[in-house]
């Protein structure tokens, strides 16, 4: 078995007609890799993180997760498999006017990683409270989750997906929709969550201001593909990159946090 956890090998995905993400070969690995995934609005960066969770199912294409072919699998394998990974969407799936605390949101990924209709345990609970402390929402946890700002909810989603604990962890957009304060508390808080467990992190962003310093890897899309993949540096100072964002600008270095000034 390679060291690659998530592997795609010829992936399309088509709809009414047209493919919308066209990926030859993509490999995230299982020993902490930490990988950014830019590109503008429409780019095919929701698409390629929802197939490589077996969200999607590709058009054609192998989708292997910690070795096994997702094709080969039923639908229960599948589920148990996708326990493995923490997917954090840019909004609550569910409906937020729902009067769910905060430790019962995050107690709900807790629940997704333990066999069907298996009650939580202390175990369990201290586990969801210890990810609470750790982000900070210990004081906000009997308080509804409608009543929390749109930063606070994100991080009660980080907390969720790392109930499960989970080999890889997807983020989609988690900056979406909050000022910049939020921005950077957020960016900080997922920087320290990699620190401190080591775990695999895919992190979705059109927001090239919003990107961690610690990444190893930096993978640029554009119209379903994926056009570069390298340092976060070698990224923003290629031409491919000054094409897709169609202007020029130079890079500042702010204590090793790399942004193209345009």
């Amino acid at each position: 078995m390679s060291d690659s956890y998530i592997e795609l090998s010829n992936i399309t995905v088509k709809r009414s007609g047209r493919i919308i993400l066209n990926v030859d070969n993509f490999k995230a690995a299982s020993s902490g890799e930490f990988i950014n995934l830019i590109g503008t609005n429409g780019a095919g960066k929701t698409t390629l993180l929802c197939v490589c969770c077996g969200l999607i199912k590709p058009s054609t294409g192998t989708v292997k997760i910690n070795g096994i072919d997702l094709a080969s699998l039923g639908s229960w394998q599948k589920v148990d498999i996708r326990k493995a990974i923490g997917y954090v969407p840019q909004a609550a799936e569910y409906n937020a006017e729902l009067p769910f605390t905060v430790r019962e949101v995050a107690a709900m990924g807790r629940t997704s990683a333990k066999p069907m209709c298996a009650a939580l345990n202390r175990e369990d609970y201290e586990i969801i409270d210890s990810w609470l402390e750790t982000l900070e929402l210990t004081n906000q946890k009997n308080q509804t989750f409608r009543s929390l700002s749109g930063g606070e909810r994100q991080k009660v989603l980080i907390a969720r997906a790392m109930a499960q604990k989970p080999k890889v962890l997807m983020l989609d957009e988690p900056g979406a929709n909050l000022d910049f304060k939020w921005k950077r508390r957020i960016l900080d808080c997922i920087e320290k969550l990699h620190q401190r467990t080591a775990i695999t992190i895919l992190l979705i962003s059109h927001d090239i201001d919003f990107l961690p310093h610690n990444a190893d890897r930096t993978v640029l899309m554009h119209d379903g593909r994926i056009l570069a993949d390298g340092k976060v540096k070698e990224i923003f100072e290629s031409d491919v990159f000054r094409k897709v964002y169609g202007c020029k600008f130079k890079v500042s270095d702010s204590g090793g946090r790399y942004t193209p000034v345009f």
